[in-house]
């Protein structure tokens, strides 16, 4: 009994009323989706941890602009992916999407993401290294 898992691409999705709509732009889109789905779930995982630390243990030594920089990319991330996500799935309905962001997703998710808890790691270590340019930050 083979258990492989069936290669979904652009030629499984049913040809809708519009030629264009049956058209995915994502050669795998199963997996695009669950890429997505994990991204949004992390990112709200993120955003909490973010908020909490910030708010509580580090919150003398980061000020809630800089809390609030790294937790909007964050939370632009998780956004994006949602938006992705339900593109993806418009896509497989054979509906065309208003706007179809899942190929741009794909660069913009991890690098918002990253950019996020870079800047809040950024702003922790400033606080940590260089007191003096950190108070100045405040």
């Amino acid at each position: 009994m083979s258990e492989e898992l069936p290669t979904l691409k652009s030629a499984d999705i049913p040809a809708g009323k519009n030629e264009a709509a049956s058209r995915a732009e994502l050669a795998e889109p199963a997996l695009a989706y669950d890429y997505f789905k994990s991204m949004a779930s992390i990112s709200v995982a993120t955003l909490g941890g973010i908020l909490t630390l910030g708010g509580t243990v580090f919150g003398a030594r980061i000020a809630p602009w800089q809390m609030g920089i790294s937790a909007l990319a964050v939370a632009l991330s998780g956004l994006l992916a949602l938006q992705a996500q339900t593109d993806i799935m418009q896509l497989r309905q054979g509906v065309k999407p208003p706007l179809n962001s899942s190929r741009a997703a794909l660069r913009l998710v991890p690098a918002l993401f990253g950019l996020g808890l870079g800047i809040f790691l950024a702003f922790l270590l400033l606080s940590y290294f260089a007191p003096g340019v950190a108070a100045r930050l405040r």
